[in-house]
């Protein structure tokens, strides 16, 4: 009988589909939950500290993510090894780094709206007769993130990418506007600031009340401050969160935008902006 059932088996494993022909060893098993369950915390982490607005401690990562601070503190040390995650200066807090940055924007300028964005872009220069750009603060810098040029004869040309500081662009300060004291002075260090014209901005007891009329404003306004005889209007894009994700701005000659009002520009960028946020929101909804 046992030889019977044995040659029984033998000939059911010779018909067993492929799929089912290897067991998994339970050690196996448990190394892939061990994998599954390490992905998840990594994850979480990074989740934790995107969503941040601030560098995060050690302590508030383990509160915030229910994780023990063992674990924490090794995830972090390996995500920083690994270049996702940097130490701010004093060390003790954890931030995104150049490297996570960069895969964000990677997947923004790949992403499925970026076409739609682009098209009310493309709407918004055709109405306004200047170039337009979207920006999103990347560290303590702003990126050119999208961009659409006007067909005058006289623009700046500014590569999709590049980098322009906090502290003398429309974009920038907007971008400072929405920030504590604290993350103002975290991000622009001590002063004064790197000057590029003489309307640069390179002190906090200039650029504080300027920070406060934003605020009061809406929308930012910069002459001369970084390139000499161009100005820079910029609104804000939110995210559902009504948080401030990305800039909308319209740049020119200062002559020549200075010939209209500032409301000729503002309404435009701010229906754009309302659209972009529309198109995200509807996207989101979709997945």
């Amino acid at each position: 009988m046992k030889y019977f059932r044995g040659k029984h088996l033998k000939n059911q494993k010779n018909h067993m589909p492929q799929n089912l022909s290897r067991i998994t060893p339970p050690s196996e098993m448990l190394e892939e939950s061990a994998k599954s369950s390490m992905a998840e915390k990594v994850l979480l982490i990074l989740e934790t500290i995107s969503l941040s607005e601030f560098p995060l401690t050690l302590e508030s990562i383990s509160t915030i993510t229910g994780l023990a601070k063992p674990t924490a503190f090794r995830l972090l040390n390996i995500l920083v090894e690994q270049s996702f995650l940097e130490r701010d200066p004093n060390g003790r807090r954890f931030q995104p780094s150049s490297k996570l940055r960069i895969m964000g924007i990677n997947v923004l300028s790949v992403d499925s709206i970026r076409s739609q964005r682009v098209a009310v872009m493309k709407r918004l220069v055709e109405e306004i007769g200047e170039t337009c750009n979207f920006n999103i603060l990347d560290g303590n810098r702003v990126m050119y993130l999208d961009r659409v040029e006007t067909n005058a004869p006289i623009r700046l040309h500014i590569d999709q990418g590049m980098r322009v500081p906090l502290h003398c662009t429309a974009s920038g300060l907007l971008f400072l506007s929405k920030m504590s004291r604290q993350q103002v002075s975290r991000a622009l260090g001590e002063e004064p600031f790197e000057s590029y014209s003489v309307k640069s901005i390179t002190t906090y007891a200039k650029l504080l009340p300027e920070l406060d009329r934003i605020r009061l404003n809406g929308f930012a306004f910069e002459e001369s401050a970084f390139l000499d005889g161009f100005i820079g209007i910029a609104v804000p894009v939110m995210n559902d969160r009504n948080k401030t994700y990305a800039t909308i701005t319209a740049h020119g000659p200062a002559n020549r935008i200075l010939e209209k009002s500032i409301d000729f520009y503002l309404a435009p960028l701010k229906r754009a902006a309302q659209d972009i946020q529309n198109t995200s929101s509807e996207s989101n909804l979709n997945i």
